[in-house]
């Protein structure tokens, strides 16, 4: 892409943020240019929208949130959801019934909250999940002395489900049970998890929906990712990147490779841009 775009779609963990879940003074830098030219930032993440980290809701340049991993287009300024997707919930407790002794988390992405039955909770620290992803998953979950058909009892819009686990061959068994379930959409967020949203619903979808919405050509929008759950937004955007730390499937998707998400890779992108 030669010219300025005219909206940034951007992934936070493991893209905009480093790995120590901190925004590079270059990223930093390039947000503030882009408030300057009146160039919208959208965040677009697998967390709620209350997760994104204050420094980044707070700027100038973003206005929009895509979160819950396309389930929910967030407007910050007015406070309120554009739009969000709700998976079907007899669906979910249909797959809880299935899998609750399951040694994983089940977390349930309901109006904007996290909620984790406390147990589970509790034991995410043995899931094997690096430091650092580990304190922002207990910061943005609430733990509740509930189990999760309360939770979706209580519910008015169950807007994903995520699992995290330390054996990598239960997300394949979770994903066939949930296939055969027959009410879910997938995505890979990080190396040991698996996303659940409803059909359909993914950060690509959201990013067509809040183009349209804004009148803004998907042409001219450039989307960064590294995870799979990143490669549908990549994609469908006029210039889709990658981060050199991205997954094989994302690059292959991606139109360009920028540096790493600990190297900057974000910032340095839209500044050769801007």
């Amino acid at each position: 892409m030669a010219l300025a775009p005219a909206i940034v779609f951007c992934d936070m963990d493991g893209t905009l943020l480093a790995s120590d879940k901190s925004l590079p003074p270059q990223n930093a830098y390039a947000l503030d240019l882009l408030a300057e030219r009146g160039i919208p930032f959208v965040p677009c993440t697998g967390r709620p929208v209350i997760g994104v980290p204050e420094e980044i809701l707070a700027h100038d340049a973003v206005r929009y949130v895509i979160g819950a991993n396309g389930g929910v287009v967030h407007d910050v300024r007015a406070g309120a959801n554009l739009m969000s997707s709700g998976i079907d919930k007899d669906g979910v407790l249909t797959l809880y019934a299935r899998v609750r002794d399951w040694p994983m988390t089940f977390d349930v992405f309901a109006d904007g909250v996290v909620y984790s039955e406390r147990a589970r909770y509790d034991s995410m620290g043995t899931l094997g999940i690096d430091p650092a992803t580990l304190e922002t998953l207990r910061r943005v979950r609430t733990p509740v002395n509930l189990m999760v058909p309360q939770i979706v009892e209580r519910a008015t819009c169950v807007e994903k489900l995520t699992c995290f686990f330390g054996d990598l061959g239960i997300r394949d068994r979770l994903e066939a049970v949930a296939r055969e379930v027959g009410c879910f959409s997938f995505a890979r967020g990080d190396r040991n998890d698996l996303e659940l949203m409803a059909p359909g619903v993914s950060k690509g979808t959201a990013l067509l929906w809040l183009c349209e919405h804004l009148g803004v050509p998907v042409a001219s929008a450039v989307a960064f990712g590294d995870e799979d759950n990143d490669a549908s937004m990549l994609q469908v955007a006029g210039d889709g990147v990658a981060m050199a730390n991205a997954t094989e499937a994302v690059r292959a998707v991606a139109d360009h490779v920028a540096p790493s998400n600990d190297d900057a890779g974000v910032g340095r992108y839209l500044l050769a841009l801007l």
